[in-house]
């Protein structure tokens, strides 16, 4: 499904035919079939919502700026006619989470934030603009794949990792540096404070790319969240292990406190 936005082209998904909606969005340079595993074990029983968000996928957008991808994603909704929506978010897809709940809180029900962060440490700034920087050099592409894949825990997961490689030779490299280094510089420190709705911080406890700081700060920020470890993956659990994850997610969307196996679950506190 299409949908014209500010002249652009936005990409999106819509399955299922249950009143409960759940957006699911994707992380820097992914798309919409991230979230196969999600999209089809959801729709049985939740109107589940993809986007590719601007410039991503088969979305056009590469000028809009990462500050109006919440835009974006409010924009789809508009164009399905969905009032609320409990939204989930990898990474930069958690950053467009936090955005629209916070800008318009009427409309998330629930946020889920996987291996996410509200700003990064200086010296965690530095590794990673060395680390998004090899996308401008000749041949860096490849370079930069294979780093990220160490980066976020799953460079042993094959299938993973072929994807991925498959995934980073369509990219435009240009564009997913620059989009970096728009998120890289974000602080949403007060947005998430101010955020008035239930939270789930799922949280990959091989992840390297996640700082541990940027970790506990979210945390240390998040009240009565509901913190949901994998102690058995990186940072793309909901690929590494999409049973246990959706098990977790489809608790948190019901308000239960379940536990599913391998997962660990604790209560942050202010």
């Amino acid at each position: 499904m299409e949908l014209n936005w500010q002249g652009e082209t936005l990409h999106c998904t819509d399955e299922g035919t249950a009143d409960d909606a759940v957006l699911f969005l994707h992380g820097l340079g992914g798309n919409a079939n991230n979230w196969l595993h999600q999209r089809r074990a959801f729709a049985q029983h939740h109107r589940v919502i993809t986007v590719d968000l601007p410039g991503h996928g088969r979305s056009t957008g590469m000028g809009i700026p990462f500050a109006q991808y919440a835009d974006a994603a409010g924009a789809v909704l508009d164009h399905l006619r969905i009032d609320a929506v409990s939204v989930v978010g990898l990474a930069m897809g958690a950053r467009v989470g936090i955005a629209l709940a916070a800008r318009s809180p009427h409309r998330v029900r629930r946020l889920t934030v996987v291996n996410g962060c509200l700003e990064l440490p200086p010296r965690e700034h530095e590794r990673r603009v060395a680390l998004y920087d090899l996308l401008l050099r000749p041949g860096g592409v490849r370079e930069w794949a294979q780093a990220l894949l160490e980066g976020m825990g799953v460079s042993g997961h094959a299938g993973i990792a072929r994807g991925f490689l498959i995934s980073a030779d369509r990219i435009d490299p240009a564009h997913v540096n620059a989009v970096f280094h728009q998120v890289d510089a974000l602080d949403q420190v007060e947005e998430f404070r101010a955020l008035v709705v239930p939270v789930q911080l799922i949280v990959g406890e091989r992840d390297h790319l996640v700082p541990t700081s940027s970790t506990d700060q979210l945390i240390a920020l998040a009240g009565d969240a509901t913190i949901s470890r994998f102690p058995g993956t990186g940072h793309l659990p909901y690929l590494e292990d999409p049973a246990a994850f959706n098990r977790a997610l489809e608790d948190f969307l019901h308000g239960q406190a379940a536990s599913a196996d391998g997962v660990s679950r604790d209560t942050a506190l202010r």
